[in-house]
């Protein structure tokens, strides 16, 4: 144990007489300098990757968000679509749909997309042809959706063909779905050489992709105008469009004219919608008979986003009515004028000529005389044709138009009857829509 103790006792003494060269301190200040280096090396490498996986990641996303942005626009639809649903289209608001379906002579048609609002819903198709150029006898027609309850019926609609590509762009609005829809059938029919082929593409509504309506007032502002009555009942502005509504006579009305002997058939109620003063574009106007009675409905433009003024002016109002209106006619002499309901209709002249009685008259340019016949000594000769004399001004600025009609006979006795005439009457008459 003594010997043990004195050798550590001795290595002790050794280790502290050793001193550090004075190059090890250099060696190794060096070496932990560079291995700091080193690890910020490593540390921003890995920053880089980093950073790099992020700005993919960002790009991937933006991108993406890009696609899924221009996958809900329909393409290749500018043509056929107005400055408003140009808008709403560029905002996505439409609900793409790409289904289609193929008839037996390989035309295709593909549902694209639709836009819908309380109004209408606005169906992009397109009907391709591989082989060529479509005929106008191959449009798909007789179009319609069909729903849960009820077919919703076409209103109207536009289509352009693109040029080198065989194939029509087309838009077309249809009735608003109800509520309660969900899944509806897009139907169209194709004649073929010896039958009609029907074509049906499904699809499921996104009601998250309905436009809301931006106004909607009841308006109930009704006027008395000579035959009947014009009753203005509502506006509803939406963002694809406005549609005035209105009616013309109940069903217990329609039912005691009928009775009377006294029909009256409407052929336009002349409506025009300014908005902050100036007009909104027309798209066209409807009438319908049915239970409801007799109803109208005028359909413009979408309104502008800053309205300040809205009004409606009732212009004037197209009808066809049963009328009893006759006259004795001379030949080659001078001719009563006659007046039914007010409306003169001047008699020019009555010639007979290879078998035909000509009768001339002169009207005003709106009124037509819809159904007309000549007593022919007893006998009663409709008209075979009507040609065309021409227009006139008068001094008081209003046109009055002259034209022959043709009866296929001649006689001694002539007697002109008039059942049934056409004719407008203006009105003028404005309607201011608060829009606060």
């Amino acid at each position: 144990m003594k010997k043990v103790e004195e050798l550590l006792l001795d290595r002790k003494k050794q280790i502290e007489a050793m001193e550090v060269p004075l190059e090890l301190e250099d060696r190794l200040t060096t070496v932990l300098k560079n291995k700091g280096r080193k690890n910020k090396k490593i540390l921003n490498r890995k920053w880089l990757q980093v950073a790099a996986i992020l700005l993919i990641v960002f790009m991937v996303s933006y991108n993406f968000n890009t696609l899924a942005y221009y996958s809900k626009k329909l393409l290749g639809y500018d043509n056929v679509m107005n400055g408003t649903l140009k808008e709403l289209n560029e905002l996505g608001r439409g609900q793409v749909i790409g289904e289609s379906y193929t008839f037996e002579n390989g035309i295709t048609i593909t549902l694209d997309g639709v836009m819908m609002d309380e109004g209408q819903l606005l169906a992009f198709f397109t009907v391709k042809e591989p082989s060529g150029a479509l005929e106008a006898s191959e449009y798909p027609s007789q179009m319609h959706l069909k729903g849960l309850t009820r077919n919703y019926r076409m209103l109207y609609g536009q289509g352009e063909i693109i040029e080198g590509e065989n194939e029509i762009k087309w838009l077309m609005a249809f009735e608003a779905p109800r509520f309660y829809e969900k899944s509806l059938q897009f139907k169209t029919s194709l004649k073929l050489e010896d039958h009609w082929e029907e074509a049906s593409i499904n699809f499921t509504i996104d009601r998250s992709k309905a436009m809301k309506p931006s106004l909607k007032k009841n308006i109930n502002k009704t006027f008395q105008v000579e035959y009947t009555t014009i009753k203005v009942e509502s506006i509803v502005a939406s963002p694809t469009q406005t549609i005035i509504n209105g009616r013309l006579q109940s069903i217990f009305q329609l039912a005691k004219d009928q009775m009377l002997g006294e029909r009256m058939r409407p052929n336009q109620v002349n409506i025009k919608l300014l908005a902050n003063g100036k007009e909104v574009h027309n798209f066209g106007a409807g009438l319908t008979t049915d239970l409801n009675g007799m109803t109208f409905e005028n359909r413009f433009d979408a309104l502008p986003t800053d309205l300040h003024t809205l009004e409606i002016h009732l212009e004037s109002f197209s009808v066809d009515r049963d009328v009893e209106g006759e006259v004795e006619l001379n030949k080659n002499q001078d001719n009563s004028n006659i007046e039914v309901l007010g409306k003169e209709i001047k008699i020019d002249g009555v010639l007979e000529e290879n078998g035909n009685t000509y009768v001339t008259i002169t009207t005003a340019e709106d009124i037509v005389l819809t159904k007309v016949y000549l007593i022919i000594d007893g006998s009663r000769v409709n008209l075979k044709e009507t040609v065309a004399v021409g227009y006139d001004k008068l001094q008081d600025g209003s046109i009055v138009h002259t034209r022959t009609l043709n009866f296929p006979s001649t006689g001694e006795k002539l007697q002109l009857n008039i059942e049934r005439m056409s004719f407008t009457e203006d009105y003028n008459q404005i309607i201011k829509i608060p829009v606060e």
